[in-house]
């Protein structure tokens, strides 16, 4: 598939595109970008392994996620020069393919947003909020979101360098 510009070599998301069928997404660490693409060959031959859209988001990201019983795709904007867009993320519409949310996940002076796991039934969504110019310091945090309302629920404070953070039920089960 011909992209844009490199692909972020990480696990993507995979959800149900009410046009193309099952789909994967990545980010770009080039643009602001997400792409996605069909993956179900046997099922929806027509969209298989081709681009169906792309999303233009504020900037160049890492991670991309989502849940099956999430009506949105989250993406970030961790590799754009500007510190607010590094600081907030993009919530796409499963519906529209479109932005339906920019968040603000902090401002504070070298810290960025990165990285979302959902957690096992999919109603929260769990971003680090990660200072890299200061990461042996535990500054760093976890920020919850409702992943109905797009709200924040809680804060962790006081963590290392929480750029990665797992469910273990969603990753054994594959659920992205």
């Amino acid at each position: 598939m011909d992209t844009p510009a490199l692909p972020h070599p990480g696990p993507g998301a995979n959800w149900n595109d009410p046009n193309c069928g099952p789909v994967a997404g990545t980010t770009h660490l080039g643009i602001g970008t997400v792409t996605v693409w069909g993956n179900d060959p046997e099922g929806h031959p027509d969209n298989a392994w081709k681009v169906c859209y792309e999303t233009e988001t504020d900037g160049p990201g890492l991670f991309i996620r989502t849940h099956p019983n999430s009506k949105y795709v989250w993406a970030d904007q961790t590799l754009h020069p500007e510190p607010e867009i590094q600081q907030s993320v993009q919530v796409i519409s499963k519906e529209t393919n479109e932005i339906a949310k920019t968040i603000q996940v902090t401002e504070d002076e070298g810290s960025v947003a990165v990285h979302f796991e959902f957690n096992a039934d999919g109603s929260e969504v769990w971003v680090s909020k990660w200072n890299r110019s200061d990461s042996k310091e535990a500054n760093g945090e976890i920020v919850i979101y409702d992943a109905e309302t797009l709200e924040e629920k809680a804060r962790i404070k006081g963590l290392f360098a929480p750029t990665g953070k797992f469910n273990v039920y969603n990753r054994s089960n594959h659920v992205t």
